[in-house]
């Protein structure tokens, strides 16, 4: 007789039973996992019989038989939070249905699947359940990369130990399972893999040791490394087996039925984010395969769990329609088994992401992450719940197909089909009434009065529990997916552990709608690189081009939003130990400071959201100078070794957990020091270099040497290349790029250029930090250069300073700029709200280079020209709103191009809008038109009424744009000739046609007599100080001039040099310290680690180290690039020295050197455990 799990729903179940079987009721007893009878196929306990997914906050065992969530070696196998207790005793998958096979020895309604015993063996259907690849296989992306702490944590929880009971044994087997695993991932059995070539074959490159290598692209999508390798879902973490039930004694023992043909593909995964949402929940991916020769119809599939919240006789369960999902939580507050970690009991859920997929036409189901058209994915169909208080001795019997299967449809279980009694709502207005969700109610936000709740028809107790879908039918070789989350939830108590399970439910939700492409990840961390000087230490991650490119890059709902630097007390510290500080924040300029998380805190116990970056706009900068030890407020000192971390976080606003996700740590160990024998820094830290311009433009460059230790004393060249990939998110913009013209190598390429050289957002090359600046598109400069007296050097200022406007003289000591005494600015044409000069650049600009020119960005047409206004007395310009003919005006437009030369200038078409329709260019006054509001003839750009304003004009450039006046010669006869002709203010090139072709260039521009008269009283511009400005006057307006392909910058960067005399030299220079040692070195991490450190040294040098007598007790060698060599104070034999002086002889190989120290070492207590 086999030990039985059963579970009864009401008394006349239990009679049924006991008649069929003749059992008796025993008391309570401990639930009970059949032990396997597929032989363990490897030795030791990291194998392929059993294993777990442990990298996010999610422990959860799996055994290679097809049992789930169930630990070998203490029975409840869903541990959350990881390393506490269990809120899962075991999972597993049922399935049943009807097979049509016609065999009258065999009932067509079988059932399969596991919980807490077998339906099924391990390995693919018709193979052997005992061949070595029918096993568990376990990946993790990072296994080469892995700390031996990394690897110490997974091995105690594999073997069930403490993390200081792990032996190199046991941290060996963990690596090479990883190993192993990786190197022979079955993609032939069904296991998943990356198709990087999308040619539907798994074709992996592999290394020197046939391991896959991970595919790596660039920022466009481009493989440069690497080709298809194993895994999932971009998870961290990926487990896979495969079973089937081509086994009769196990789908008999299980439910009594024959095998149904079915082979079980199973891809566990989970996020290596353990602080974070993503690291609550693991993922399953089940693939069901028909492997019979026969049709299975009115096939269900069901999630089955038995939830223990801590202790076992607490539980409750429910589910939730909405989201295709049942839960377990606990009845109570507090729970024992979770107060022994000081936490509050915490909550589990089971959410149907995906169900199997049945014909709908016009619907989209999806399936192996795909779209599939015509289809649809079933939901949770049904919801069951047991409340089992006892097990029993039964023998295997048919009668738990029929129960199984009446469950799986939604009813009470029965042996009796042909009466099938439905469920009912337990609590709430519809109490009583029949129902497929029983306990549908939210325990968080609704109470038994208002919804059907659990705990209260019965009593909380050990509850089992069913999310079923179905039904659907499969052919012969069909197959099914079924896609479930396991999410977990810990708060405040037990309903807030609820809450936060259902809030990590939805970050499961949308990681599935995005097809697992898109997932709330952090940055990738920072690649760092030191620098040991003698008083300070460099932290550099803006050296590596590639790595910055991703750990920045916008990733799913996260945009990246800085860096943090700490200091660290020791290599193993982690953010939030204690002794680990905050050196300082470097974030993006976005008005994003603070940012608050929601979680659980074990000190408050109870969700709280706090800050968990402090941002302060202060800018990117990707490299720190350390200047100190910050934990103990001391200098740094030579040959003394502290650890520093960098770390980059990301943010997205609308999410109400994690609103920030921090990247691992990227720590470093450093040794502040001189340089070594031999060698010279000839660069300073953070001196300027200088540099030599080629071209003229208003950029700048600034080099800065940041790691000395790492400059070439090559010649480079800074130049520029505009994106011409009209493909490209970057198509038309100006890039700089860095060539070493010492190699002839092209080091970087795409290097945005900065608005200043205040920015420090700029990438490191060999040790240099590069900043590249080059003015915003705009205007640079507003000037009168000429009045009626001649020609103004230096020039006056053309416009209102205290509005933005830039000028040549923001103090006005010009005063006034005309020979009149009149004093004129340049503007836009006034509405009340246009005194700025960003009015003026949106209403000048808005169309320049044609219509389609969005805010100023047209002014791009126009750089990097200047323009002059000039005031001859007898220029024309075409009315183009009004009279619709050409009209005598002042002054004459210009551009002038490049102002150093006169002989590329042309003339351009004034388009004039006569604002006061009188055929003349003037001022504006009140009385022009006495209906409007008082004061409208005044402009605003100062407080004052006294500042009237001319008629607006337009600038058209003609298409023939031949150096002086012949492009307008011919618009301007054309247009005498037929004004019909004419070209729109705001048109393109190319809109017209002959002589009328022209393109918008500025418009709506006036000029303002400052301070000119009272608008309001003037009855006509003679009656303000100056109608016009001076016949000579010219007004010149300056473009700023961008950095452009014939702009270069040349630099020549200072060189480590290196003289073997110099080294010979520094040898006097070697020095031993702590010397002498007291039983103690500040620099040894513990008790047993005692040392003395060698400095000064260099890389080849040997020591023998002597004791009074002259007998040699020890000698060593280096070989290395580091100038330190550590003693042990240990002799030949490994034994500590005794106390006393020791003669130690360095010679020096490579420099025909001899260095003889003398140290003084007085021990501790020495305890000999080994001899």
């Amino acid at each position: 007789m086999r030990r039985r799990h059963i579970f009864y729903f009401f008394p006349f179940i239990l009679m049924i039973l006991i008649l069929c079987e003749g059992i008796s009721l025993a008391k309570e007893q401990k639930k009970i996992i059949k032990p396997s009878t597929i032989r363990n196929k490897t030795s030791g306990n990291v194998n392929g019989y059993y294993s777990m997914i442990n990298i996010g906050n999610f422990g959860y065992w799996l055994m290679h038989t097809g049992i789930s969530a169930h630990n070998p070696h203490r029975e409840s196998g869903g541990i959350y939070p990881l390393k506490t207790a269990s809120v899962i005793y075991v999972d597993g998958l049922l399935w049943g249905g009807l097979v049509r096979e016609n065999d009258p020895q065999k009932p067509q309604l079988r059932v399969g699947g596991n919980t807490y015993t077998n339906g099924t063996q391990p390995g693919w259907w018709g193979g052997d359940p005992n061949d070595e690849r029918a096993r568990i296989y376990r990946i993790r992306m990072d296994w080469q990369h892995l700390t031996s702490n990394d690897v110490m944590l997974d091995a105690a929880e594999l073997y069930n130990v403490s993390i200081d009971q792990v032996t190199p044994q046991m941290a060996s087997e963990v690596i090479a399972q990883y190993r192993k695993d990786w190197k022979e991932w079955p993609v032939d059995l069904g296991a998943p893999y990356y198709d990087v070539n999308k040619n539907g074959v798994y074709d992996p490159l592999l290394d020197e040791d046939g391991m896959p290598i991970i595919a790596q692209f660039d920022n466009n999508g481009n493989l440069i490394a690497g080709g298809d390798y194993p895994g999932l879902a971009q998870a961290d973490q990926v487990l896979w087996f495969v079973v089937n039930d081509d086994n009769p004694g196990r789908t008999g023992d299980f439910s009594g039925s024959p095998p149904m043909g079915i082979e079980l593909q199973t891809t566990v995964w989970a996020y290596g984010q353990p602080t974070y949402g993503l690291g609550q929940i693991v993922f399953k991916r089940y693939k069901i395969i028909n492997r019979s020769a026969f049709v299975i119809d009115s096939l269900y599939f069901s999630q089955f769990s038995d939830p223990d919240l801590g202790a076992f006789r607490n539980d409750l369960v429910g589910c939730d329609t909405t989201r295709s999902m049942m839960f377990g939580y606990n009845a109570y507050r507090k729970d024992a088994f979770f107060e022994k970690f000081n936490l509050p009991p915490a909550a589990v859920g089971y959410d149907l992401l995906q169900g199997p997929i049945v014909p709908s036409p016009g619907d989209t189901a999806v399936f192996n992450f795909l779209k599939l058209p015509d289809y649809k994915n079933l939901p949770m169909t049904s919801f069951n719940y047991h409340p089992v208080t006892f097990s029993e001795e039964i023998s295997s019997n048919y009668a738990w197909t029929l129960m199984w299967y009446s469950a799986m449809q939604g009813f009470l279980p029965t042996i009796d089909l042909s009466d099938l009694r439905p469920m009912t709502v337990q609590t709430g207005p519809h109490a009583g009434q029949p129902t497929k969700f029983p306990l549908s109610g939210d325990p968080t936000t609704e109470t038994s009065e208002t919804a059907d709740l659990d705990g209260y028809v019965e009593a909380p107790g050990d509850r089992r529990m069913l999310l079923s879908c179905g039904p659907i039918t499969m052919q012969p070789g069909d197959e099914q997916e079924i896609v479930v989350a396991v999410v977990g939830g810990l708060g405040g108590d037990n309903l807030e552990s609820l809450r936060m399970a259902q809030t990590n439910d939805l970050i499961a939700q949308v990681a599935y709608n995005n097809l697992f492409k898109v997932i709330p990840k952090p940055p990738d961390t920072p690649k760092v690189k030191t620098a040991a000087l003698e008083d300070k230490i460099v932290l550099d991650w803006g050296w590596n081009e590639e790595a910055v490119k991703r750990t920045e890059a916008k990733y799913g709902f996260y945009d990246f939003e800085g860096y943090n630097i700490y200091q660290l007390p020791s290599p193993l510290a982690q953010k939030g130990d204690e002794g680990v500080i905050l050196l300082a924040t470097f974030d993006k300029i976005n008005g994003v400071l603070v940012i608050e998380n929601t979680f659980y805190s074990p000190e408050y116990k109870k969700l709280v959201t706090l800050p968990v970056q402090y941002g302060d706009d202060t800018g990117l900068k990707r490299y720190f100078i350390v200047e100190k030890d910050y934990i103990n407020d001391l200098p740094l000192y030579r040959g003394s070794t502290y650890y520093f971390a960098v770390s980059a976080y990301n943010y997205n606003e609308q999410f109400i957990n994690d609103r920030s996700l921090e990247s691992a740590l990227s720590i470093v160990t450093i040794t502040p020091q001189n340089p070594r024998p031999g060698y010279e820094y000839n660069g300073h830290l953070e001196k300027k270099l200088d540099v030599t311009r080629e071209g003229s433009s208003d950029g700048s460059v600034q080099v800065l040497v940041i790691d000395p230790t790492a400059t070439t004393g090559h010649d480079y060249e800074i130049f520029f290349h505009e994106d011409k990939d009209t493909s490209s998110a970057t198509f038309g913009e100006t890039f700089w790029g860095l060539y070493d013209k010492t190699t002839a190598d092209t080091i970087t390429k795409f290097q945005k250029q900065h608005k200043d050289l205040l920015n420090e957002d700029a990438l490191t090359f060999d040790g240099l930090l590069i900043k590249v600046a080059t003015p915003s598109l705009s205007m640079k400069s507003f000037q009168v250069i000429a009045n009626g007296n001649g020609p103004l050097d230096p020039p006056a200022s053309a416009a209102a300073d205290w509005q933005g406007f830039p000028v040549p003289d923001p103090y006005y000591n010009i005063w006034p700029n005309m020979a009149n005494r009149s004093f004129w600015f340049i503007h836009t044409l006034p509405n009340g709200n246009r005194a700025s000069f960003d009015a003026f650049m949106e209403q000048t600009f808005q169309y320049t280079g044609g219509l389609g020119n969005p805010g100023v960005e047209g002014i791009h047409h126009l750089i990097p020209h200047d323009f002059e206004i000039r005031f001859t007395g007898d220029g024309k310009a075409f009315d183009s709103w009004n009279t619709r003919t050409v009209i005598e005006v002042p002054f004459e437009l210009w551009d002038i191009g490049d102002d150093a030369d006169p002989g590329d200038d042309y003339k351009l078409v004034p388009y004039i809008y006569d604002y006061d329709n009188n055929g003349r260019f003037n001022l504006m006054y009140d009385a022009a038109d006495p209906n409007a509001d008082p004061g409208w003839a005044d402009h605003e750009v100062s407080p004052y009424a006294n500042d009237p304003w001319s008629d607006s004009f337009y600038w058209i450039h003609p298409t023939n744009n031949t150096a002086g006046t012949e492009g307008f010669d011919k618009m301007i006869a054309a247009l005498q000739n037929d004004p019909d002709g004419a070209v729109p203010w705001w048109a393109p090139a190319g809109y017209a046609n002959g002589d009328y072709d022209g393109w918008a260039g500025m418009h709506r521009m006036v000029l303002v007599n400052w301070n000119g008269g009272d608008v309001t009283t003037a009855t006509s511009p003679a009656d303000y100080n100056a109608e016009l400005p001076d016949i000579g006057a010219v007004f010149r307006l300056v473009t700023t001039k961008p950095n452009t392909p014939d702009n270069k910058y040349y630099f020549t960067a200072p060189a480590v040099t290196y003289s073997t005399e110099k080294a010979q030299v520094d040898v006097a220079k070697i020095n031993v310290f702590p010397n002498p040692y007291y039983a103690n070195n500040p620099q040894e991490s513990n008790h047993l680690n005692h040392f003395v450190t060698f400095n000064h040294l260099p890389g080849k040098a040997v020591f023998r180290i002597f004791n009074l007598a002259g007998v040699l007790i020890r000698k060593l060698e280096k070989n290395d690039d580091s100038q330190f060599f550590r003693w042990d104070l240990k002799n030949r034999n490994n034994i500590p020295v005794a106390s006393g002086v020791y003669i130690v002889h360095i010679e020096l190989p490579e420099l025909g050197k001899i260095k003889i120290l003398k140290v003084f070492i007085v021990q501790g207590v020495q305890v000999i455990e080994n001899f």
